[in-house]
């Protein structure tokens, strides 16, 4: 059990990730082939990506000491904030009028929005999961796929995670 709660973070954040990008692809199909229903399926999946956006970032990291980690924390921050926002006007608007703005070129620009800042996010997270293994040490090539060195990225050795320093990751160190 104390896996689970010490990973919470890594089991929480491909939520707001599918859900948000979902929820903006589910109302921009809708308003283009005129699927009414389709809105209810973008409304959904933004409530759910706005429930895993919070727990993505209550249960993010403390002090981690990657270069990334405060434009990650950033950014995580301020997917949750947009994606609140979002869900706060959409079902407002939706009770109060019996309108689903899901369907306005401001909401999906807003929304697009969203899907940049999610999308930006998770590339930092994966960077600093997964830092590409070329630029450390300055190889040329497709990081683990280099076929130079045997296929394993170079350092000649299979299976060990490095930071951008060069040194044991602290992933890698588990």
């Amino acid at each position: 059990m104390s896996y689970i709660i010490q990973n919470a973070h890594f089991l929480v954040i491909h939520i707001p990730i599918a859900m948000l990008l979902f929820s903006f692809l589910f109302d921009l199909a809708a308003v283009l082939i005129k699927r009414k229903d389709w809105h209810t399926a973008g409304l959904l999946c933004l409530i759910v990506g706005t429930a895993g956006a919070v727990l993505a970032v209550m249960t993010g990291p403390e002090g981690e000491r990657d270069p990334l980690f405060p434009r990650h924390e950033l950014f995580g921050k301020l997917t949750m904030i947009l994606a609140i926002a979002l869900s706060v006007v959409r079902l407002g608007v939706l009770w109060k009028k019996k309108f689903d703005i899901g369907k306005t070129i401001v909401y999906l620009l807003v929304m697009l929005v969203g899907a940049g800042l999610v999308s930006y996010t998770g590339h930092l997270g994966g960077e600093m999961v997964h830092p590409d293994r070329s630029k450390i040490r300055g190889e040329r090539g497709f990081g683990a796929f280099n076929g130079a060195n045997g296929g394993n990225g170079g350092n000649g050795q299979h299976g060990e995670r490095r930071s951008r320093e060069g040194e044991p990751s602290s992933a890698a160190q588990r």
